[in-house]
């Protein structure tokens, strides 16, 4: 069955539902290993936070959905070798991030996220983001609207950089750490302030709802923002990228130099980060 096929048999309702009971079941689960004491830590390539949690999470969904939908792809964060790997988006293919903010998560934050999300044909249809310590369910299907606990939901009305509350995020490691501080000076200087969550998901879904006006991120990846993007651009955000291609990533998928903002604060912060060699 190739991926026109699939897609005409599968009902992007049916994914949306299932993916949004799937996303509630771990998160739930990954509360109740946090709050018994249950989690254990290493650190993946000596710089970045992995869980038990992340691991038992991640085989849920993958367990879920293999026995849901056994002939679809898999593209997760815990999947071996997943940094460099480029999946075949021709195919139905789940972009999987168990638990994006696992720092926080560790720590008793409550900004951390399930992010699923189901590309079919080469395009983002399906994303769900539930952030368990609020118990909020972000959803949309593409061409359809974006959602939060079943109540549509619009980016925000503010009108120029300067009123404008603006989220970043920082790498695990300390590359290019004083370009990104340079860019996020520059940055400071023109918005209100600048929030910093510790999940890419959890920021895009807060410029989806509003409660933020933008984002923006040098070093993302797929699983980190597949979800929390089509939520966003289906609440009105525009979304487009600061930099140039230089991972060699695939367009829709692309988690290097993103920002996704309501599109009357978008072209200003760009105009500030812009650095690619081609600007139309």
């Amino acid at each position: 069955m190739d991926a026109a096929e699939e897609s005409d048999t599968t009902s992007l309702d049916e994914v949306l539902e299932f993916a949004k009971s799937l996303a509630i079941e771990v998160g739930k689960r990954a509360l109740e290993m946090r709050d018994a004491g249950l989690l254990t830590q290493d650190y993946k390539e000596s710089a970045e936070l992995v869980t038990s949690a992340d691991l038992v999470v991640s085989q849920m969904i993958e367990n879920g959905i293999k026995e849901r939908y056994p002939k679809h792809e898999f593209f997760t964060e815990e999947s071996e070798g997943a940094a460099d790997r480029r999946p075949d988006l021709g195919e139905p293919t789940w972009i999987i991030d168990p638990i994006d903010g696992t720092v926080g998560y560790a720590r008793g934050h409550f900004q951390f996220c399930i992010s699923i999300a189901l590309c079919m044909g080469g395009e983002i249809q399906v994303g769900v983001v539930y952030c368990p310590a609020l118990d909020e369910l972000f959803t949309a299907i593409k061409g359809n609207g974006a959602y939060l606990n079943g109540n549509p939901i619009r980016v925000s009305a503010t009108d120029h950089l300067k009123n404008s509350l603006v989220a970043t995020g920082f790498p695990h490691g300390w590359e290019g750490i004083d370009r990104i501080v340079a860019r996020l000076g520059k940055v400071r200087k023109g918005c209100r302030d600048v929030r910093r969550s510790g999940s890419a998901a959890f920021d895009l879904v807060w410029v989806a709802c509003g409660r933020i006006d933008a984002y923006y991120e040098e070093g993302t990846k797929a699983w980190d923002i597949c979800a929390g993007k089509l939520i966003a651009i289906e609440a009105g955000a525009d979304h487009g990228f600061f930099d140039d291609n230089l991972k060699n990533e695939l367009s829709e998928i692309r988690g290097y130099a993103i920002l996704t903002a309501n599109p009357l604060v978008f072209p200003e912060l760009l105009t500030i980060l812009d650095t690619r060699s081609d600007k139309d």
